[in-house]
């Protein structure tokens, strides 16, 4: 049985962003547990080779995705912001409203 460490992702970027072909909105990247036998639950040893393995895969899935999702911060850029600050303001409306509500009930 082969193991191996999957990260998948999809993203969402905003409109009217150009958005280089070279990145893709959705990807999936297998990074493989690479041990140097095959694991039969017999001892100590082998679950420190496996242990040591899985963290060496991880690394690498989370270096590709950082390399990738990196790529993605610059060529958005500041165009999320924009949406954050509306989602806030939004719920600070939605909050006030209740604040509100909430006076008129005990006058």
């Amino acid at each position: 049985m082969t193991r191996a460490v999957t990260a998948t992702y999809t993203l969402s970027p905003p409109e009217g962003v150009d958005v280089p072909q070279s990145l893709t909105p959705i990807a999936s990247h297998s990074c493989p547990v690479e041990t140097t036998k095959e694991l039969n639950g017999s001892g100590s040893s082998d679950a420190t080779e496996y242990y040591s393995a899985l963290r060496k895969s991880i690394a690498a899935a989370r270096e590709k995705l950082g390399e990738e999702l990196t790529a993605w911060r610059d060529a958005v850029g500041n165009a999320e912001l924009a949406k954050e600050k509306m989602v806030k303001s939004e719920q600070a409306e939605e909050e006030e409203e209740e604040q509100e509500e909430q006076e008129e009930e005990y006058e």
